[in-house]
């Protein structure tokens, strides 16, 4: 009797759980999968990169030595041939899958795309991946193509996440990362440019063009988005108004609110509250 393999790697287009369904288009394999309260999987690993959002449940998952917490409307990025394994909590998770064709990695004339793993609780990646999800629940005449552009959109913003990393944890003096840390510690305070600055010993102006250039953003916005990932986790939680959420997040008013999450999430925050916190 043979032995099953140690660490196994799985093929495109399979894994664990029960398939609900799936469709490929524009080069990209979208799937949805359900799994049991209080499963595991095994360690494993993938021949393809792909990008996990998850849709309802919660989890743990470990990779790479380290453990992290699972929950609604959070983005994982997988690369091919990391090892990961997950338990599932008790309540029925699904995830939606975007698993990536490596050729779409690699482009005649042009360096190969190298992302690293990472998931993102808020921002531009969620918003994306919200749409893919709708395109693929409701697919008409034109759905390959609207797949194809927002599939292509969120590699190119995990490809530029993953190199403002690379480049900060390389290149980035030890007083910007501590005012981005204060920044992602302290986002629900009033702060601003010259209390940050003053705290790690640099002129404002200094800070302002550092920080854009390591970062690729300005403090407000970091500010900004940590706000608004504040508020996805606020807005799952039932007894919390939108407008109380919008004042617990820092905004001044429901309207600016609504504005910033929108473009940011890519939908209000009725929508994402009907929209995730129904499961």
């Amino acid at each position: 009797m043979n032995r099953p393999a140690v660490d196994p790697r799985l093929t495109q287009g399979n894994f664990y759980g029960e398939m609900l369904r799936q469709r490929d288009a524009g080069g990209f394999s979208l799937s949805q999968t359900r799994y049991r309260p209080g499963s595991t999987l095994p360690r494993h690993s993938h021949e393809s990169h792909y990008v996990c959002f998850v849709l309802s449940g919660t989890y743990k998952e470990s990779y790479e030595r380290r453990t992290r917490s699972c929950q609604p409307a959070m983005v994982l990025y997988h690369p091919a041939g990391e090892l990961h394994a997950q338990s599932f909590d008790l309540t029925v998770v699904d995830l939606f899958r975007i698993e990536v064709n490596p050729a779409r990695l690699r482009y005649p004339s042009q360096v190969s795309l190298s992302i690293d793993g990472c998931d993102f609780r808020g921002g531009a990646p969620v918003g994306l991946a919200h749409k893919l999800y709708q395109e693929f629940q409701e697919p008409d005449a034109v759905s390959h193509l609207a797949i194809e552009g927002l599939g292509l959109e969120l590699i190119a913003t995990l490809a530029r996440d993953s190199q403002a990393r690379k480049n900060t944890s390389r290149q980035a003096p030890r007083w910007l990362g501590q005012a981005h840390e204060l920044v992602k510690l302290r986002y629900l305070e009033h702060l601003t440019l010259s209390d940050i600055a003053g705290s790690v010993g640099v002129h404002p102006v200094t800070l302002a063009r550092e920080f854009r250039r390591h970062y690729d953003c300005t403090v407000g916005d970091l500010l900004r988005l940590e706000r608004i990932n504040f508020a996805c986790r606020e807005l799952l939680k039932p007894e919390e108004s939108i407008a109380g959420v919008a004042v617990s997040a820092g905004f001044y008013d429901q309207s600016h609110f609504a504005k910033v999450f929108k473009r940011l999430i890519g939908m209000t925050p009725a929508c994402y509250r009907d929209r995730f916190s129904s499961h």
